[in-house]
């Protein structure tokens, strides 16, 4: 027998993966292949590019019925672009088995979806809020949905598609196999597995299994004639729902909270030189929700506790490699997910290198985010806002209300003055609809207790929870009492 795993599987499916030129398996489809095919569900460490369509598409394709015309498989994703491209691959390596996909996705209109689901397709790729608001019109049903595909997950939970995955999981059927695949497992992607998984088994290119880690870190190299910019690009991109940027002197404090604060970020400082009252006040802003960006030096910081940071920011680079600790240890705290980002230049490269290895700490290196990076961003997570906004009017509204003012938004397009105008628009609207962009385990309703897998043959013998489970039960946790602050 061939050692070639596209060779042991069958001719039908073989013809597709010859039709998309691929000839033997990435490491990704190694692993997860055999994997998927025994049914049970996983969460994939696997980075965009390294072959995961054809990882999840071949075990789908083997497994569905292309008589039965109905929706068998899901595989929810953040973008139409990526859902474009997954759709084809799965449609070239189904075509001669007969299996149809269908790409389901927002920005464009509704008759070829509407005619696609009709049709009866077999797979449905598509981003999760276009796909709810065809649940919730009953023009599509999720009720012979076998497979569930969650792509990208931590892509798809930074912009903000939480709360439209938890009622998509309302309309799918217990019993189903889900596998998740991201390119990192922060605690917010693990609290996901939880809600959609059961027992998964973790698959990573670099090792047999994976701990999800509760903060993510990761590093952009710049100059340090460009930190401002570069940090400005990263906080457009990333949209924190609350940081503390860190610097090392007081003087940087006082420059970095000035620039920001021009640029309109939402940003105040503590530092030694400010009252105590000043000090708390900005504190007692941060924890209430009230202040977006705390800049810092690290004597400042000491004593700060807040259970809901969910990013901190090392503008200045740590002296030691306990500083980075002690910065990175303000996020994630309470079982939350945390994010910490450096932004490392010239002579701190070496160092910077230095306390990745003493702490033994995994940090991801990143490239500074372009132009077209933010504003594909800022496009994605505004679509998202809007589109959930359109669902809750009845649908023989938003095609009047949409006309309406689709001409008001040509005429300010033409001019310099209306262009600025429609900015003022989205930047207003994406401040007052800020993306839920955090998984919070308060929000998970408790699962009633389900049987173990059977241990003979006959299915997977699980009782998955649907579209009910109370969420009676839930303890909120209590946050920690705050420590005096000290200078």
């Amino acid at each position: 027998m061939s050692d070639n795993l596209f060779d042991q599987l069958p001719e039908d499916i073989q013809l597709g993966i010859h039709d998309l030129g691929w000839k033997e398996p990435m490491p990704v489809q190694a692993r997860v292949l055999p994997a998927m095919l025994e049914g049970g569900d996983l969460i994939v460490q696997a980075q965009t590019g390294s072959g995961k369509t054809g990882a999840f598409g071949i075990p789908i394709v083997r497994a569905l019925d292309p008589e039965q015309k109905a929706c068998q498989a899901l595989v929810m994703l953040p973008t139409r672009e990526l859902a474009g491209q997954v759709a084809h691959e799965i449609e070239v390596l189904g075509r001669a088995k007969g299996i149809k996909c269908l790409p389901v996705y927002g920005g464009v209109g509704y008759a070829q979806q509407l005619e696609g689901i009709a049709a009866g397709h077999h797979v449905i790729v598509g981003t999760p809020g276009r796909i709810l608001d065809h649940l919730n019109s009953g023009r599509l049903s999720f009720a012979s949905v076998r497979i569930l595909i969650l792509d990208e997950a931590d892509e798809m939970l930074s912009l903000g598609f939480w709360p439209d995955m938890r009622e998509i999981n309302k309309h799918l059927p217990d019993g189903r196999q889900s596998c998740l695949f991201s390119a990192t497992i922060p605690e917010k992607v693990r609290s996901l597995s939880r809600f959609f998984l059961d027992d998964p088994k973790y698959v990573s290119l670099s090792e047999d299994q994976i701990a999800p880690q509760q903060i993510e870190h990761f590093f952009v190299v710049t100059t340090a004639q460009e930190k401002e910019t570069t940090l400005v690009r990263l906080l457009e991109y990333e949209d924190p729902e609350s940081a503390i940027i860190f610097c090392n002197t007081k003087g940087d404090v006082r420059f970095l909270t000035a620039f920001l604060q021009r640029r309109g970020f939402d940003a105040d400082q503590i530092s030694g030189d400010l009252s105590q009252a000043a000090r708390e006040e900005a504190m007692r802003r941060i924890k209430g929700g009230e202040l977006r960006f705390l800049i810092a030096t690290d004597v400042a910081a000491r004593g700060i506790d807040i259970s809901d940071l969910t990013h901190v920011i090392g503008y200045s680079a740590p002296e030691s490699p306990d500083v980075y600790v002690h910065r990175t240890g303000r996020t994630g705290r309470a079982g939350k997910a945390g994010t910490a980002i450096s932004l490392v230049s010239g002579l701190d490269i070496g160092n910077f290198r230095h306390l990745q290895q003493m702490n033994k700490i995994q940090i991801t290196e990143r490239r500074v985010p372009s132009d077209d990076d933010i504003a594909d961003r800022i496009g994605e997570r505004l679509a998202v806002k809007v589109e959930q906004e359109l669902r809750a009017l009845p649908e023989r509204d938003r095609g009047p209300l949409i006309d309406r003012f689709t001409a008001i938004v040509g005429r300010l397009a033409s001019s310099e003055d209306g262009r600025r105008d429609l900015a003022a628009i989205c930047a207003f609207y994406l401040q007052e609809h800020r993306p839920e962009t955090t998984v919070r385990e308060p929000e998970f309703e408790e699962r009633p207790p389900r049987p173990r897998r059977s241990e003979g043959g006959g299915g997977r013998g699980r009782s998955r929870r649907g579209g009910g489970g109370g969420g009676g039960g839930r303890g909120r946790k209590r946050r920690s009492e705050e420590p005096p602050l000290t200078s």
